[in-house]
């Protein structure tokens, strides 16, 4: 199965040989969030305010819970919780078991970075360019700031957290202690999530470039321009980086050079993340398609 967000209000089911709808479940407002699986449940959060839990076979509704405001973070679900961040401020925790709400930490702006999780650390930032490092328990272990909003889920791997800002900037931090290890500069600010194979780091940015950078020394390996905004993630598969972008197209690079390999056109802009499994390639994008290519 296929679990796709839209901004019609509703969260899909797909079957994802054939492509076939096998249900769908409708909320009060968009969602612009990756659904999350776990446990034979879909977490998603959705512009109405709620995050909702709905079985992965049948799409009906298991349990929600009302935020404030609405949620653009993708929830991520480890050890029996679930975390998302919403534009009311707060990084939220709640028992999938039991539903209630564990703890919520306390942002001050909105929160539409996705939580990223690593040896008992959540990591995310803000809208105001705050990036934090918490517990599981909700305590704050450190801070950092950067220029300006956060919205792109960290990758932490390696003990090394990386993650993009609206400034313009690829940060690398020690994971531990949130010091700078490194800062790539690019033309304009970025949403996308880096992506890690090996000692390679790979990132969009609305400058309509495609990184490939040294993870170590953030040395420019390649960049491949595609004219228009990369707000979606690369993603590696086989030796080729597989990345959309806002001019409708996705893309096949070389890995070692970003030469094209091969390029797909939709009839819209491509915002979101690919995803490859079972040696197909997954993406949806804003001409109200959902694609399957084989690679």
């Amino acid at each position: 199965m296929v679990f796709v967000g839209s901004y019609d209000n509703n969260l899909y089911g797909i079957d994802a040989v054939n492509g076939e709808f096998r249900w769908k479940y409708p909320t009060e407002g968009g969602i612009v969030t990756k659904p999350f699986v776990a446990d034979d449940l879909v977490f998603a959060g959705s512009e109405d305010g709620y995050l909702y839990a709905v079985s992965a076979k049948s799409g009906r509704l298991s349990w929600s819970h009302q935020v404030e405001k609405p949620i653009r973070s993708s929830p991520r679900v480890v050890d029996g919780h679930v975390y998302f961040g919403a534009d009311d401020g707060y990084l939220h925790s709640i028992n999938i078991i039991s539903t209630r709400r564990e703890f919520r930490f306390d942002a001050g702006v909105a929160v539409r970075s996705s939580p990223a999780m690593s040896n008992e650390f959540i990591y995310f930032g803000n809208e105001e360019g705050d990036f934090f490092c918490i517990d599981y328990h909700g305590q704050m272990k450190w801070r950092f700031r950067a220029k300006k909003g956060i919205t792109s889920t960290p990758l932490v791997t390696a003990g090394v957290v990386y993650f993009t800002s609206l400034d313009a900037s690829l940060y690398a931090l020690d994971a531990k202690s949130g010091w700078v290890l490194w800062r790539f500069r690019m033309l304009k600010g970025s949403v996308s999530t880096p992506h890690r194979v090996e000692n390679m780091i790979f990132v969009g940015s609305a400058d309509g470039y495609i990184y490939c950078l040294d993870a170590n020394t953030a040395k420019e390996i390649w960049k491949f321009e595609t004219g228009h905004q990369v707000s979606g993630s690369p993603v590696v598969n086989n030796d080729i980086v597989y990345c959309g972008s806002a001019d409708g197209k996705m893309y096949a690079l070389d890995i070692k050079t970003g030469r094209v390999r091969w390029k797909f056109i939709t009839g819209g802009p491509i915002t979101s993340t690919p995803v490859v499994a079972n040696n197909t390639l997954y993406f949806g994008s804003t001409d109200h398609m959902v694609y399957a290519l084989m690679v």
